[in-house]
């Protein structure tokens, strides 16, 4: 049955004859035609001739809308034959369908069962190597060659095995670049996880150093700058500084700033003497010297003279 079947596919013969569509007399249906259009082509439209023009126009449509239906009409019948010999070979092919779909079904189903099988096996040998080299199975990356049916056996175990490799020594490479780098960062003071952290994010040992370099850099130059202008408002301060005795007192405002304490030792113990005598100075070095003497542990009074009212 197959064989005749093909037999009568391969004479698969149609009897065809090419149309000849003509128009009878044609020259003179188109001389018709140019003497009608020829009559209303330098017809102008004004007021007066409004009516006429509008009559032209009707009649010049009514004309070419008769030639456009007879067409139509002979468009229809020369096309049927072709409808009708399509429909005929759609017909075949329905039968046809009719027993290559369950089929076609079948091969898919099969096909995915297969294509199942292949990538349960190759999880299972991925799942095999992975425990060998100590890592996670989920970071080898499936290849679509993996689960054909041209790769061998032998080659896909060997790119697997690659792909482990690969995993295991970037494993080894970032565990190393993030113990340097911790190193690096400690051994210079500074904090190291978020150096370390940035190896994961694809930063190299070598790039982080050059950037802790420069933040070690930008450290110094900010402490050098602080220490500066640190030492400049002590210059500035000490301009309006004087000592008196144990004190420093700022000039502008007479504020004792501080005292040093002095204390007298058994060597120099004395008698003690009671003496008067008058002080002028200022009131800010006043102050200064009744600190010292009560630091100095010199027992005084203030005494009200007339010329201080």
């Amino acid at each position: 049955m197959t064989n005749q079947v093909a037999t009568l596919v391969d004479s698969f013969d149609v009897n065809f004859e090419p149309s000849i569509i003509t128009i009878d007399n044609y020259d003179k249906l188109k001389a018709a035609v140019a003497y009608q259009a020829e009559k209303y082509k330098g017809l102008i439209v004004t007021e007066e001739t409004l009516k006429s023009a509008k009559s032209a126009r009707a009649e010049l449509n009514k004309f070419s809308k008769a030639l456009d239906e007879r067409r139509k009409e002979i468009k229809r019948e020369y096309n049927q034959p072709l409808k009708d010999f399509e429909q005929n070979v759609r017909a075949l092919n329905d039968l046809v369908m009719a027993s290559t779909t369950p089929i076609d079904r079948g091969i898919k189903v099969l096909e995915a069962q297969e294509q199942k099988e292949r990538e349960e096996a190759v999880l299972s040998e991925i799942a095999e190597i992975a425990s060998s080299r100590e890592i996670d199975p989920g970071l080898i990356e499936i290849k679509p060659s993996w689960l054909t049916k041209s790769i061998s056996g032998i080659q896909r175990t060997r790119e697997i095995g690659d792909a482990a490799d690969y995993i295991v020594k970037e494993q080894n490479r970032i565990a190393n670049e993030k113990e340097a780098v911790k190193a690096y960062a400690e051994a210079n003071g500074i904090e190291a996880a978020g150096w370390v952290d940035q190896i994961d994010q694809g930063a190299s040992f070598v790039e982080l150093r050059i950037k802790i370099d420069d933040a070690l850099m930008a450290r110094k130059q900010a402490a050098e700058r602080e220490q500066k202008q640190k030492e400049a408002e002590e210059a500035i301060a000490k301009m309006n500084q004087e000592k008196f005795g144990n004190s420093v007192v700022d000039t502008d405002t007479g504020e004792i700033l501080r005292t040093e304490q002095q204390t007298l030792t058994p060597e120099d113990a004395e008698p003690m003497l009671t003496r008067g005598m008058k002080v002028t100075t200022t009131k800010s070095k006043m102050w200064a010297l009744a600190e010292f003497m009560k630091a100095n542990g010199i027992t005084f009074e203030s005494i009200q003279l007339n010329e201080e009212g």
